[in-house]
């Protein structure tokens, strides 16, 4: 992995400075597909579907009541739950890509920073944020202005990377909401009631290829333009509170980032993988997934909190499915899942963070969600074990990109 970073990033240097001397496109065009594969390659290695956890403090509230703290990181890579039969907690042990209690924003940053380049290259790129109400979710996503999270990091070195590269970027902002599609961005949505929003129809261009009709895309200049974009739309989100949270989130947000390419670069951008010349960030905000009972949701509530489970749930079937590259994949599900069709298998790369409280009083709904995202892990793994053919390729393709990377020193 190492050697291949290593060599990955010698390639992309020489790619630089080659541009900088303003060596002609043509020439400079073999190196960067080599260098695509390798760095394909890399992102490949660490599996198709990446499962992170990060585990909050007990935060002010759950201090003030005295609880206390029964879910801790070990060893890296594994959270362990203390088993306390008083109170009907079992004792589990889940296993992770890695492990962050908490971790700083700059720390999760690093972890999927190359995932930006994979989205330039021409990948699809997903990260999903899930957990329960009140575990860090949106604050892994987007942080705030003094700590930005993964979607404005990501974003603002996608505007570094694409620089006099001939791209062009659009940003939507869309709510899933009682199974419902809205336009965040839409004026209605700044002074209607939630239910009475106008809702967004999929339409279904090809089998892979799922759009809302009439969505909003805003042009975008730069990674501020986002945040501003982000910030709109945040602000018409359906919230409600319960016993859990003052605001929960009651739906699931999806912030898309598409990449177009200008008509004067798409010659051969097709390229000998046949990478498609478009391709996207797609940034889920996961509702809270809780107990009803102990979240003491009524009326309205109770519906939303059903609709949330049940999406969740189809998307875990899809997961699944992908990672075992089984022939169904179950994506007519759910509006949750064929939204993200494109960004699930195929050559799409995606990052689940499943955010986690550490009290004793959210001990359920903790292992409810690394439970889920346990099962994410768990057949990501069987399937790479199951892929002799695949370990086989990259080998080779390591061995050629080693070789290719002296030969690029001459740019």
């Amino acid at each position: 992995g190492r050697q291949l970073r290593a060599v990955r990033d010698r390639l992309a240097a020489a790619i630089v400075e080659a541009r900088e001397l303003h060596l002609d496109e043509e020439e400079v065009r073999p190196a960067e597909w080599q260098r695509r594969r390798l760095h394909n390659l890399i992102q490949d290695m660490q599996g198709q579907v990446r499962v992170y956890c990060r585990l909050r403090p007990l935060n002010s509230r759950e201090q003030r009541r005295g609880d206390i703290e029964v879910v801790s990181a070990s060893q890296g890579t594994t959270v362990e739950v203390s088993g306390d039969k008083a109170v009907g907690i079992v004792a589990a042990r889940h296993k992770f890509d890695a492990i962050f209690a908490p971790g700083s924003q700059e720390q999760i940053f690093e972890e999927c920073q190359d995932l930006a380049q994979s989205a330039v290259d021409g990948h699809n790129v997903t990260v999903l944020c899930y957990g329960q109400t009140g575990a860090g979710k949106t604050h892994t996503m987007y942080g705030t202005p003094s700590e930005p999270g993964i979607a404005v990091r990501m974003t603002r070195q996608l505007f570094e990377l694409i620089q006099g590269r001939g791209f062009s970027v659009t940003g939507s902002l869309v709510e899933l909401h009682n199974n419902r599609l809205t336009d965040l961005l839409t004026p209605a949505a700044a002074v209607a009631t939630i239910d009475s929003r106008p809702s967004l129809s999929l339409r279904r261009e090809s089998e892979a290829d799922i759009s809302c009709e009439g969505l909003t895309e805003l042009p975008l200049q730069s990674a501020d333009e986002l945040e501003e974009l982000v910030r709109l739309g945040s602000a018409r989100r359906a919230v409600s509170a319960h016993a859990l949270n003052g605001e929960s989130s009651r739906s699931h947000v999806l912030l898309t980032v598409k990449l177009y390419r200008s008509a004067e670069h798409l010659a051969g951008s097709g390229g000998p993988d046949g990478l498609p010349p478009t391709s996207k960030l797609l940034f889920c905000d996961l509702g809270g997934c809780e107990r009803l009972k102990r979240s003491e949701a009524v009326g309205e509530q109770i519906r939303e909190a059903i609709e949330i489970n049940r999406s969740l749930s189809a998307l875990g079937d899809v997961i699944e499915a992908v990672v075992q590259r089984r022939r169904h994949v179950p994506y007519r599900n759910h509006k949750l899942t064929q939204l993200l069709q494109d960004s699930l298998g195929g050559s799409a790369k995606a990052l689940m963070f499943v955010n986690c409280s550490p009290a004793a009083s959210s001990a359920a709904e903790t292992v409810a969600a690394l439970s889920f995202a346990s099962r994410a892990k768990r057949v990501t793994n069987s399937s790479a074990a199951a892929s002799s053919r695949a370990r086989t390729s990259m080998v080779a393709k390591a061995r050629v990109g080693s070789s290719c990377g002296s030969s690029l020193e001459e740019l």
